[in-house]
């Protein structure tokens, strides 16, 4: 016994699939690209990095001499790591 044909309406809702599917793809390039331009462009003024680490030292220094709270240390610590930049 043979196998049952596609049906026409079938076929339309496949292809119907894969065109979305190909327009989901190439929106997501689109993005990806957009954004990939906005990344080389800073959008907020440059930290000097090692000024960072500096502070981060000190912090810890801060915090083992009992200068600081747990809580004071958690939230500068949670700033500076928002400010530092990893390559």
């Amino acid at each position: 016994m043979a196998r049952p044909r596609t049906t026409v309406g079938k076929l339309q809702r496949d292809q119907a699939k894969r065109e979305k599917a190909r327009a989901k793809q190439e929106d997501r390039l689109a993005r990806r690209a957009a954004s990939s331009e906005t990344d080389g462009v800073a959008s907020a003024p440059e930290e000097d990095q090692e000024a960072l680490l500096a502070q981060f030292a000190r912090l810890h220094e801060d915090l083992a001499d009992g200068r600081i709270s747990i809580d004071d240390f958690e939230s500068r610590q949670d700033d500076l790591r928002r400010r530092l930049r990893v390559d």
